[in-house]
């Protein structure tokens, strides 16, 4: 099949879109409040940028009220926030934590609605997800905002530098990140969401022994060694 966005023309009961670019990361924002109270949402347009310095970014689209969210005010505001990793275990934690702030009894947290332990950060003033197997401390760098052609599609981008990372030992197996030991949860289209349960390792296609080590720093993100 073939169909134009613009169009809408798939024939199909719901919008594939978001099915065909999967499967996205979960962002675990965590933020501080302008009352000083802790926020936690999750975003499923989350990447990373480059490696050194490795820079993250996340896209947040309105909310239901056609304004800002939370989570893009208080991070322009404060200038940090934090992303943390969801695990396949904390799935239904992290499903609580995207009810809007309106929904939330007044005087709750996220934290506490979802039943979070917090823990204080080395580096910024905002609490992680202490439950996260893997947290990175962020610094804000900027906001891209792109417009769209209905209100609540209008996106925040925003760009941070990882200044900090946070990894529990016990997902750390003969030197790596044990991916396959968390479970890493990612959204697909719909409703649906997938976990990360396998994973395998193909060799790259190797070149000439002088530009093999320039391979190997963009490959694995080494970052150049700092000399005082």
């Amino acid at each position: 099949m073939f169909y134009e966005p613009s169009k809408n023309n798939h024939g199909l009961p719901r919008n594939p879109f978001k099915s065909c670019t999967v499967p996205r990361c979960i962002a675990w924002i965590s933020t501080k409040n302008e009352d000083g109270s802790d926020n936690v949402s999750p975003y499923s347009q989350f990447t990373n940028l480059t490696f050194d310095p490795p820079l993250v970014l996340f896209s947040s689209n309105q909310n239901i009220y056609k304004d800002r969210k939370r989570t893009v005010r208080n991070i322009e505001r404060t200038g940090e926030f934090v992303y943390n990793m969801v695990p396949y275990d904390l799935r239904e934690q992290m499903n609580l934590t995207s009810t809007i702030e309106m929904e939330i009894p007044k005087g709750v947290d996220k934290f506490e609605y979802a039943g979070l332990t917090k823990a204080p950060s080395e580096l910024v003033d905002v609490m992680r997800v202490a439950e996260s197997p893997i947290q990175y401390e962020c610094k804000y760098l900027q906001t891209i905002r792109l417009q769209a052609n209905s209100s609540i599609a209008t996106v925040d981008v925003i760009v941070g530098e990882v200044i900090g990372i946070h990894i529990k030992d016990e997902v750390i197996t003969d030197g790596k990140v044990d991916i396959e030991k968390i479970r890493p949860l990612a959204r697909l289209g719909y409703f649906d969401y997938t976990v990360v349960e396998k994973s395998f390792e193909i060799p790259a296609p190797r070149v000439s022994p002088e530009r093999q080590a320039f391979v190997d720093v963009g490959l694995e993100g080494k970052a150049e060694q700092k000399v005082d």
